[in-house]
């Protein structure tokens, strides 16, 4: 499941903050201090995992927003559709898109109020919240490769594509996974082959 400082901040930043907030992890963390997520975002959205995109040259990163909310079991969370995605450019953070998603409706069939699975899922369930913590900790930095990989027109190594796809693969919500599927088809289908879940 990925910082943008205010401008006026970022206007003062020096290069080492630029560069630190550059970081997957870091951003994730920042976004709802962002004035464009208090604009368009609601607070208690869940930020989901990070989409990259490239084109034209450039490499994108796009950030899908979805809803939960706590249910009568213990310990589980109701999750719901994504309901927007943010493009953010990789090299500046700038935002260059958002997409609300119950708008443009690319699933007619969803009942948007109506959630479709829960948290924590099967392949992470048994896990305490610091070991959940830091796998997602450890996704994360491999995103951060990733993105340093694709900005830089690296090759990805058969063992760099099996670590990531098994990261994903355990942290991925099932509930949402052909949701992501829809927004970043080529990417989760590299890296999340269909099976059963």
């Amino acid at each position: 499941m990925s910082h943008l400082s205010e401008q006026t901040q970022e206007t003062h930043s020096n290069r080492s903050t630029q560069q630190s907030v550059r970081r997957t992890s870091a951003l994730l963390e920042r976004l709802r201090k962002t004035p464009w997520f208090q604009q368009l975002i609601p607070a208690e959205a869940g930020i989901g995992w990070p989409i990259p995109l490239r084109r034209n040259g450039k490499v994108y990163i796009r950030i899908p927003f979805f809803g939960f909310s706590p249910t009568s079991e213990k310990g589980k969370t109701a999750l719901f559709p994504p309901f927007a995605l943010v493009t953010l450019d990789w090299a500046s953070l700038v935002p260059v898109e958002y997409v609300n998603l119950q708008f443009r409706n690319p699933w007619p069939d969803v009942e948007w109020g109506k959630p479709v699975g829960h948290f924590p899922h099967e392949s992470v369930a048994s896990l305490a919240v610091g070991e959940y913590k830091e796998k997602r900790k450890e996704l994360l930095e491999l995103y951060n490769e990733l993105f340093d990989k694709l900005s830089q027109g690296s090759d990805f190594s058969e063992e760099w594509n099996h670590r990531f796809s098994t990261a994903l693969n355990m942290l991925m919500e099932p509930s949402l996974e052909p949701y992501y599927r829809t927004l970043g088809k080529k990417f989760f289908d590299h890296y999340l082959p269909s099976k059963t879940r």
